[in-house]
């Protein structure tokens, strides 16, 4: 097994020089708030379906399979067509579609679409993570590995914040939880053009 050189100065001049440029420090940043969306709508979704729609266990188990379809089935189409127009143009829409379910949230809709409320929802999410990890590599020089572990941690961190941030809004209802966390996506899609 081959050791891996450097010292931990190394490391943390590393990781500051992937925060030191603009386009880093928008990069991570993108990635951080879209992750706090995501966690936060997707990990409260149950709660919302169990208190809008009275599902129980099953039938939110069965609503949320939804969020597994357009992975499976877009993903491919989303990479190329990343590489035919670039992830600058599709960024934007991935977060507006996300921003797009989560608004969608807000109105009363028949439960039967609930899956289809989170296959949007997905589908946002595959619009944007993945592309998000590509520009990731691409900051990290010679060291793609180092971007990506920075990349994982920001994600993670934004998933934990984002359940939490989302779970406190809550005291002031689904509506103005999902209104608020609709609203800043959206500003992420439109900032991003």
């Amino acid at each position: 097994m081959r050791s891996v050189g450097g010292t931990l100065g190394d490391l943390m001049r590393g990781y500051l020089g992937l925060l030191g440029t603009a386009r880093g420090q928008r990069t991570y940043g993108y990635i951080f708030v879209n992750s706090m969306f995501h966690s936060g709508v997707f990990t409260w979704l149950g709660v919302y379906l169990e208190q809008r729609y009275s599902l129980g266990p099953v039938g939110i188990g069965l609503a949320l399979l939804g969020y597994a379809v357009p992975g499976l089935l877009f993903g491919p189409l989303i990479g190329r067509a990343a590489d035919r127009w670039g992830r600058a143009r599709l960024l934007p829409i991935g977060l507006g579609l996300s921003a797009l379910a989560a608004a969608g949230l807000l109105f009363d809709f028949p439960v039967l679409l609930a899956p289809v409320v989170a296959m949007l929802l997905s589908l946002g999410y595959d619009a944007t993570q993945p592309l998000f990890a590509g520009i990731v590599t691409s900051l990290g020089g010679k060291r793609p590995g180092q971007a990506m572990d920075l990349n994982v941690f920001t994600l993670f961190v934004g998933f934990g914040l984002g359940s939490l941030i989302f779970g406190e809004v809550l005291r002031f209802g689904f509506g103005t939880a999902l209104a608020l966390f609709a609203a800043i996506e959206l500003i992420l899609a439109l900032a991003g053009r």
